[in-house]
């Protein structure tokens, strides 16, 4: 029993640094809503660049962020090993470039800020909804925590 502690403090720790590694790299970046490929302007390619965004940081962190911050990497070639992402990145982000292509790949920290800024301006959206409005009043989660449905 006097492992168990430790244990869960440290698990606990990890999975919230993967945590917030995850959440910065995708939640203040754009949300897809509708039917997706339908023209030129929101083919694959770009959608991935527009939905998410690497976090920059020096080669020797890339062991601390367990290859989490090439997430536009990850999301181009999701079953390409994460040693390998750091030089997908030297090839993805000049091609983005030349074609004027969006590739967000803010600090650590400046990831935060820009998370924690895009997830208060969706607080103060959400508290002006109303049943009527949609979303998440009309989604599984909201029918099935009020036996809806």
């Amino acid at each position: 029993t006097a492992e168990r502690l430790p244990f869960l403090l440290l698990s606990h720790a990890i999975a919230g640094i993967l945590h917030v590694q995850i959440c910065i790299s995708h939640f203040a970046m754009a949300t897809y809503h509708g039917r997706a490929y339908n023209s030129e302007d929101d083919e694959w390619f770009k959608m991935q660049l527009r939905t998410t965004m690497n976090v920059a940081c020096s080669p020797w962190a890339d062991f601390l962020h367990g290859g989490l911050q090439f997430q536009i990497e990850h999301h181009l070639y999701p079953r390409l090993p994460r040693h390998a992402l750091r030089e997908a990145r030297a090839l993805v982000k000049p091609f983005a470039a030349k074609h004027g292509l969006l590739y967000h790949e803010p600090g650590f920290l400046d990831a935060n800020v820009e998370m924690s800024k895009h997830m208060n301006k969706v607080a103060r959206e959400a508290r002006g909804l109303t049943r009527g409005d949609g979303g998440f009043f009309h989604g599984p989660i909201w029918e099935g925590l009020h036996a809806a449905g």
